[in-house]
């Protein structure tokens, strides 16, 4: 008698620990993040930009890339899987020379939009571990302007735009914090960079 009562009060508790854990799961199903990382695919752009430019004596120096700052949204479908979209800002300016004689100042930005998913493998209270891949488009507008012997704007710019691939793959991301409010880290390769890191919301 006595574990039949054991038994029916334990079924009474996890029936009604259901619901809450399922409405503990609609609260947090939604989430927004922000983030700053380092080596972007884009910084490989310029790189291979200048290698080329190389060639034909040009350079480039004073570099000042801002980025990628990213802002990110999922939905989760599961504990496990989250849908979403990542949208990211790169910039870079920087001085143009040719033969060591400075001949303009260039400025190019990438704005990168990525539908992605997101692999939530670990889940703790107040941490976890994930993975994601997001694929997706970069929009590049280069803005060329042009310096005369002195060194001065001499009123001549020119620019280009250019719709490329691009996606990041995250390998292992890590994150903590409370359920609603955690700082997240992430190492993998792509338009994010290679490691970033950034703060979430989960409502």
């Amino acid at each position: 008698m006595k574990i039949k009562c054991l038994l029916a009060a334990l079924a009474i508790s996890v029936f009604l620990s259901v619901p809450a854990q399922a409405q503990d799961e609609m609260e947090t199903r939604h989430e927004i993040g922000i983030s700053y990382g380092a080596v972007p695919n884009s910084v490989w752009v310029d790189v291979l930009t200048d290698v080329i430019g190389a060639m034909f004596g040009e350079s480039h120096n004073n570099n000042k890339f801002v980025g990628p700052i990213g802002l990110e949204y999922y939905y989760h479908t599961s504990p496990l899987i989250g849908v979403g979209a990542v949208a990211v800002f790169a910039t870079n300016n920087e001085d143009a020379f040719h033969n060591d004689i400075k001949n303009g100042h260039h400025t190019k930005s990438y704005f990168t939009f990525m539908p992605s998913v997101k692999f939530n493998w670990l889940r703790k209270n107040h941490w976890g571990m994930y993975s994601k891949v997001a694929v997706g488009a970069t929009y590049a507008h280069f803005n060329y302007e042009d310096y005369d012997e002195d060194g001065k704007k001499d009123g001549n710019n020119t620019t280009a735009s250019d719709l490329m691939f691009n996606f990041q793959a995250s390998l292992i991301g890590i994150e903590a914090g409370s359920q609603h409010v955690r700082g997240f880290a992430e190492f993998g390769v792509g338009e994010q960079g290679i490691v970033l890191g950034g703060v979430r919301y989960k409502f």
